[in-house]
């Protein structure tokens, strides 16, 4: 210690002080109450077996399998008995129309506007639910963002025409069968949209009506209406000035040969009965009365070879003809149908 500079001793005095005060009985109770002032340590819980588990394949690369398969249930059975023809609605032109469409989420519709036309450009009521994009001169794509929601659309073509539309979104559950395609051509008699091409199966009523009868003075109202309504009927335009089909040119129109009233039977919805049922060599004409502006007007099916098969409808006025004569011819509309069967001579 001699030897030592004034602060080594006074280090080594301190540190033989404390290790003496450790020694005793004091120190160690001091020590002691110091330790319980202290905060506890936090409770260790219990691992499981399984983060062992997984503890122990991961150090060996083990990181088990994911499921990437998506969620099922989501199938729209709406297309399971569906004719290939359906879901494409056909417009012809009309100055004074609006042309309805319905959409369905999940799915694209495609708007084919008349040979050329060329789409400049188009408006959207709710363009946040509805995307429509051009895909051609005169083609637009419309998909909605979900069900249940409806706008209208406003389409304008570089000559100055204006295309209004409205649309109509339905969910992916939907009993309608959406409109794919719609189109709208230039042909037919008259600036009326055609009858859609698309079906939807056929209902479960069974009713059977009675054979419907005739009164004369309505025979003759309905027999003067169709001569003055298909007049132009033999010549080589129809009164819009358009071109009609080879068979519609080569038939001529004869009011002598209308025939049938009160030889059909009927059968199915009474919202799909007609008032009057009659045809002449080539076609079956039918008349709905009072319920024209308030039913959507059916599709036309007759049986060929036990199959049904879509045939050819157009309107003339306020009368829905049906370019066939076969003896049993079925109407649908959604679920409803109305079958009309032929009693009488052909």
């Amino acid at each position: 210690m001699r030897n030592l500079s004034l602060p080594t001793k006074v280090f080594v005095l301190f540190a033989i002080t404390t290790l003496g005060y450790i020694s005793t009985p004091y120190a160690q109770t001091m020590l002691e109450s110091t330790a319980q002032m202290a905060p506890p340590l936090p409770p260790v819980m219990p691992v499981s077996n399984s983060v062992v588990k997984q503890a122990k394949d991961q150090i060996n690369g083990d990181f088990g399998y994911m499921d990437r398969a998506s969620v099922g249930g989501q199938i729209q059975s709406v297309w399971n008995d569906t004719i290939p023809s359906e879901g494409v609605f056909e417009y012809n032109l009309c100055e004074a129309c609006v042309y309805k469409v319905r959409v369905r989420e999940f799915m694209v519709t495609s708007v084919v506007l008349p040979k050329g036309v060329k789409i400049h450009s188009f408006d959207v009521g709710d363009s946040a639910k509805f995307q429509v994009k051009k895909r051609a001169d005169n083609i637009l794509a419309i998909q909605p963002a979900g069900g249940g929601l409806d706008t209208s659309m406003q389409v304008y073509t570089k000559s100055g025409e204006v295309f209004p539309f409205y649309l109509r979104a339905e969910s992916f559950n939907s009993k309608n069968v959406p409109d794919l395609v719609v189109k709208i051509k230039t042909t037919g008699l008259q600036d009326h949209p055609v009858i859609s091409t698309k079906s939807i199966s056929q209902g479960d009523t069974d009713e059977t009506l009675a054979p419907m009868s005739i009164l004369p003075d309505e025979k003759s109202d309905a027999l003067e209406g169709m001569v003055s309504q298909l007049a132009p009927y033999g010549g080589d335009k129809g009164p819009s000035g358009g071109a009609t089909t080879d068979f519609i040119k080569s038939a001529t129109f004869d009011p002598d040969k209308l025939h049938g009233w009160g030889d059909y039977k009927l059968w199915g919805d009474e919202k799909l009965r007609p008032v009057s049922v009659f045809r002449d060599d080539h076609f079956t004409y039918i008349q709905f009365g009072d319920k024209w502006t308030d039913i959507e007007l059916p599709t036309a099916y007759v049986v060929i070879d036990e199959i049904d098969e879509l045939v050819n409808t157009r309107i003339q006025g306020r009368t829905y003809i049906v370019e066939n004569t076969s003896e049993l011819i079925t109407l649908k509309s959604g679920k409803s149908f109305m079958c009309i069967q032929y009693g009488g001579k052909a």
